[in-house]
């Protein structure tokens, strides 16, 4: 079986307040490592799985504050079969993090989406704003 993984951070702009608008995407600017061709990454904030199986995904956000009554919460939105894994955190400047594994059909998309009910502010004071790894788990068989 084929080894193909991801690893994406947001690290610009430094020491500067970014907003994420409520169902605004986090578009990682740095892709840290990568190996393989089962996972694709567009700058933009859309990893897309080229071939189907199952895969694991480990992220986190580093909020400075929000706008927000039900602290940070943000998720994994699936454009093909419609599911969402969310990882939240109490407060809002807490960081926050999630995992989840998908199941994914081949050019599934997901994105890394703030499900607040506010804008959150990322933090101005790390390097990494956010995080995420993608790594395949095991490829699909069928008969």
């Amino acid at each position: 079986m084929a080894i193909s993984y991801m690893e994406l951070e947001l690290l610009e702009p430094r020491g500067e307040a970014e907003f994420v608008p409520v169902g605004g995407v986090v578009a990682f600017d740095s892709i840290v490592s990568s190996e393989g061709t089962m996972i694709g990454y567009d700058m933009a904030g859309t990893i897309t799985f080229n071939d189907a199986g199952y895969y694991y995904i480990d992220w986190y956000v580093a909020p400075q504050f929000g706008l927000t009554t039900d602290g940070s919460n943000w998720a994994i939105q699936t454009a093909i079969s419609g599911l969402e894994f969310i990882g939240s955190s109490h407060t809002k400047v807490s960081t926050t993090i999630g995992f989840a594994i998908l199941n994914a059909q081949a050019g599934e998309t997901v994105q890394l989406v703030n499900v607040s009910d506010g804008a959150i502010a990322l933090s101005q004071a790390v390097v990494s704003k956010a995080g995420l790894i993608v790594y395949n788990v095991a490829t699909q068989f069928t008969s």
